[in-house]
């Protein structure tokens, strides 16, 4: 458990393949209930059968018995196993230029023609019609399945809004809030607490943040037009000099979750500056991982790195090194002379 006031820990993942989910519930059991861990965001994207939608499956979908499995190796070690969908932004694949199981069965719900390759990942139009009653079915099988209190609905580097015909000349802080608020109160009809992530909260110029971190095409001004009670994963991964977000949603009166990533020295810059500018709304820290389940496992477990991943190459070691700064803090860091970012 890491040492700092928060009293919660999580981790956020991928969802395993099918085959891997036995390998998966031995690990919460072995080594995430022992660190400390009392939360998984498991992003799962479209990777599930889905009855309502089965055009819409990913490339990898888990069953309900699937699930259902993580969800009891979960709940046994009193961890929290909260879904996560993209419901707006990263409509492709690893590639990026693929689309994911809905654009790739439904390319009419996308904010950009999908014939033409996008620049970073395709997103969702927030005004298309139907897509917003297709996504709540699909919300509603994972739901069920997870037995779900807590739901991420993703919506982190969201590039392409307000372009379409059908929203051109709105106002992007408006469109985001109106979506927000859609996803919003079909959780809440549920009982279902929603999650997402910050970085489409915050303005890039007044936080002196880069594009990833926040925004810079306006979709900030939804911050103060969406219910506070949605708890917000506010990420960074840099050595940034300072981290205004902690503040800015602490007025907004969102909880938030302190989520890093790979370099243990950010990481702590990170959540030293949190704790330093604490405004009672921090629930916990949260690593994000951003690598396939199973490279992840083989770090964890000490197995050496395989390499290559797509995303982040040769990242593991850094992850885990990260991993173990945070919540493992009586041991030594192990000595990662390149780690930088």
């Amino acid at each position: 458990m890491h040492n700092y006031p928060w009293k919660s820990a999580g981790i956020c993942i991928f969802a395993p393949h099918a085959d891997e989910v036995d390998r998966f519930c031995a690990l919460v059991k072995d080594v995430f209930a022992k660190d400390g861990i009392d939360t998984i965001v498991m992003i799962i994207r479209y990777n599930y059968l889905f009855e309502s939608h089965p055009e819409c499956r990913g490339n990898y979908p888990l069953s309900k018995e699937d699930v259902r499995k993580m969800v009891k190796a979960c709940r046994e070690c009193g961890i929290n196993l909260v879904p996560d969908m993209n419901l707006l932004g990263h409509q492709t694949v690893q590639d990026y230029l693929d689309p994911d199981g809905l654009l790739r069965s439904h390319p009419e719900f996308s904010e950009t023609p999908i014939s033409e390759a996008p620049e970073y990942s395709y997103s969702l139009c927030p005004n298309a019609p139907g897509l917003f009653e297709l996504l709540c079915d699909l919300m509603d099988e994972i739901a069920d399945a997870f037995e779900a209190t807590d739901f991420h609905v993703g919506i982190d580097e969201v590039f392409y809004i307000g372009m379409c015909d059908r929203c051109k000349g709105q106002d992007p802080g408006d469109l985001l809030a109106g979506w927000l608020n859609r996803l919003h109160k079909h959780l809440a009809d549920r009982g279902i607490k929603m999650w997402m992530w910050g970085d489409r909260l915050l303005n890039s110029y007044e936080c002196g943040h880069g594009p990833w971190d926040a925004s810079t095409n306006g979709t900030d001004k939804a911050l103060g037009k969406i219910p506070n009670d949605i708890v917000i994963t506010d990420w960074h991964y840099h050595n940034w000099p300072k981290f205004p977000s902690v503040e800015v949603f602490a007025r907004a009166g969102h909880p938030i979750w302190l989520a890093p990533f790979n370099v243990a020295e950010n990481a702590k810059l990170f959540l030293d500056y949190a704790k330093e500018h604490d405004g009672g709304n921090i629930v916990g820290i949260m690593e994000t991982t951003w690598v396939p389940i199973s490279y992840l496992m083989d770090g964890l477990e000490g197995k050496p790195a395989q390499p290559s991943e797509k995303w982040y190459p040769n990242s593991i070691p850094h992850i885990v090194r990260c991993y173990k700064s945070i919540f493992r803090p009586d041991e030594e860091w192990d000595p990662m002379p390149e780690d930088k970012e």
